[in-house]
């Protein structure tokens, strides 16, 4: 028998965006400064000595996956804030489609009443994935080379429009059922909360649109929807971001090499996640309605 599982959407909706650039569209490229450690540091300091909190949700090893989800889409009518990381140094940044899907304007957030104007966005189709364009961006994260199932995974974004990251296992796949006016149906990666910093309770709203990183610190999925009362959360397939990509002639830089600069783990994530988003590989989006 087929379970429906509810499934929340994590569009951040009503936070405080903490201002707006003063002349978003000013034609030059931003300062490197722009991407130095400076944003986001006073709010993450502590993660330096800090040790990740237990979740008090972690589903019960009898609570079956259900093999169907559904998320009732809406039409964005207020801003809201999400989170975006960059693959691209020219400027691509992927997110959720759902955090930047009937925004009036986009931007990336750089710094306080900082951020990049998004000038293009491209929707996936049939998934809840988006692809932003900005003049240029800090260094980008690399793709997997594999979904790596089985294995435990991090978010990195803006729970509640504040730095926050998430340590999970993966569980199994899952096909959502996305209602609305362009409903469509996507298979995805189901993960149970281990632990999270800092450690808040409650809804991990805002975090839709960030990275999914495995151990190594590449990228295997996009943050796109939570389960809240299990403990859960749902993600984007590598396979389906690489055919987006492929579709959206994206060009992404080679990986060099096999090591990876970021490395992470159960205790030791919440420093890698500061590093990410202190230099703002991994950004905050502000989706602003008119």
């Amino acid at each position: 028998m087929v379970i429906a599982l509810v499934v929340l959407a994590l569009a951040g909706k009503l936070i405080d965006f903490g201002g707006l650039p003063s002349d978003p569209q000013n034609p030059r490229r931003p300062s490197p400064e722009a991407f130095t450690p400076k944003f986001w540091d006073a709010e993450t300091r502590a993660w330096l000595n800090l040790s990740p909190g237990k979740s008090d949700s972690v589903a019960p090893g009898f609570a079956l996956l259900p093999s169907t989800g559904v998320i009732e889409d809406d039409i964005k009518n207020r801003s809201s804030t999400g989170s975006a990381f960059s693959i691209s140094e020219t400027g691509l940044w992927l997110t959720a489609r759902h955090v930047a899907s009937g925004c009036d304007k986009i931007y990336i957030q750089t710094g306080e009443r900082k951020a990049l104007l998004v000038n293009k966005v491209d929707f996936h189709k049939r998934a809840d994935i988006a692809l932003l364009s900005t003049r240029n961006g800090p260094a980008p994260l690399l793709l997997a080379s594999a979904e790596g199932s089985g294995s435990d995974a991090f978010g990195v974004g803006f729970p509640k429009g504040q730095p926050g990251a998430v340590h999970a296992a993966f569980i199994g796949q899952i096909t959502l059922h996305h209602r609305g006016r362009n409903g469509y149906r996507e298979q995805v990666n189901a993960w149970s909360e281990r632990s999270r910093i800092p450690n808040r309770n409650g809804s991990l709203g805002g975090l839709s649109g960030g990275v999914v990183l495995n151990a190594q610190g590449r990228v295997t999925g996009i943050v796109q929807a939570e389960s809240r009362r299990r403990g859960r959360i749902m993600t984007a397939r590598l396979e389906t971001i690489r055919e987006f990509l492929n579709q959206s002639n994206a060009t992404l830089p080679a990986a060099q090499g096999t090591e990876s600069e970021v490395i992470l783990s159960a205790q030791f994530y919440p420093q890698a996640a500061r590093r990410l988003i202190t230099t703002l590989r991994v950004a905050k989006v502000l989706c602003f309605v008119q």
